[in-house]
């Protein structure tokens, strides 16, 4: 572990001087650089410098551009001073660097480390400087100071939790909540008249009376097929009209009793249906934000040709009110969860669709 170093515990090293206008030798840390090779300061003083290294004895009284490096937490002050080597020692690898200007240009920086140094302002942390910190008395403004670093913490600690609810509430909704590609749209429950051959609508009457014809087809054979009005009830039309092109199967028309409430109904594309078939639960989402949830009515798949989409029935948990009737919804289908994380499903159940529904 690093010790800082206090101005009492440093100590001049024995080094010789020349005269009485000499400086004494600081011993600091610091380093410095010779064309291109490093050496480790042993002493500073205004006038020279003490270094150690790989000294070569053929640089003994050669003048060179030195940089006298002091590094600091953070950053690094260098300065460039004109040297002359001398006292050279090979064998024990030490040096001087007699300043060949004192009075330069990097005399007011370094006179300023220098001093700081002793009056202990500086103190070494391993290979760097620092500043002392001076040690606050304790009272109010401590405390005012710390208030401000307190309710930073707490709100990112807030803000830390709310974006891992938020993550955890996205992953939950992909792997156990699936998206139906179509939408259902809500319409009294009864049963659909389909199309019972491809061809035109000759004739399409919503008011006829139970045995009566209620759609008339001529097929593209030229026969013409018609189907009776099974029942007296309430009917709906499913976007035809006399002269429309129908494929067989489409459906036509539905029909339902006069009391009968809204259900859900849509086609599910193939590679859907046996998501649809596990679900646990199903949540119906209209254009203006409302969320029902729902289930698959008994037998509530029906068949279709190989590779169509094939159509169901979903019965809302509680009834749909009339207005609602005709209104396109999202399907959710829900999948059965793990008990351990049942209290997120109901977290994501009250936090993601109020999300959802608060984006225009």
């Amino acid at each position: 572990m690093d010790h800082a170093l206090s101005s009492s515990q440093r100590q001049v090293p024995d080094l010789p001087l020349a005269g009485p206008t000499d400086h004494p030798v600081i011993a600091m840390p610091f380093h410095v650089e010779i064309d291109g090779r490093q050496y480790k300061g042993r002493g500073i003083s205004l006038v020279r410098a003490e270094i150690a290294g790989l000294i070569d004895p053929h640089m003994a009284g050669l003048e060179r551009m030195a940089w006298l490096v002091f590094r600091f937490q953070g950053f690094t002050v260098g300065l460039p001073v004109e040297v002359r080597m001398q006292e050279t020692d090979a064998a024990r690898g030490t040096a001087a660097l007699v300043f060949l200007d004192p009075t330069g240009e990097h005399l007011p920086q370094l006179r300023h480390l220098v001093n700081a140094w002793i009056a202990g302002d500086l103190v070494t942390l391993g290979q760097a400087i620092a500043v002392r910190p001076v040690a606050a008395k304790p009272g109010a403004g401590q405390a005012a100071r710390r208030l401000p670093r307190l309710r930073g913490m707490l709100l990112l600690l807030v803000l830390t939790v709310a974006l891992v609810g938020l993550v955890a509430g996205k992953l939950f909704q992909r792997v156990f909540t699936h998206r139906l590609a179509t939408p259902v749209v809500a319409g009294f429950d009864g049963r659909t008249l389909a199309a019972t051959a491809t061809g035109q609508v000759e004739f399409l009457d919503p008011q006829a009376k139970p045995g009566e014809v209620a759609y008339a087809i001529r097929a593209n054979t030229g026969q013409v097929l018609s189907v009776a009005m099974p029942c007296d009830c309430r009917v709906e039309v499913l976007g035809f009209e006399a002269g429309s092109t129908v494929f067989a199967g489409d459906p036509v028309l539905r029909v339902s009793a006069p009391d009968a409430g809204l259900v859900a109904t849509g086609f599910v594309l193939p590679e859907e249906m046996l998501d649809l078939a596990r679900a646990s639960g199903v949540d119906l989402r209209f254009a203006d934000g409302l969320h029902v949830a729902a289930g698959l009515a008994p037998g509530g798949i029906g068949s279709a040709a190989p590779g169509a989409p094939v159509p169901f029935r979903l019965v809302p948990a509680e009834p749909l009110p009339a207005d609602r009737l005709g209104q396109l919804a999202e399907v959710t289908l829900r999948y059965p969860v793990p008990g351990l994380i049942r209290p997120l499903s109901r977290l994501a159940d009250r936090v993601l669709p109020a999300a959802e529904a608060s984006v225009p």
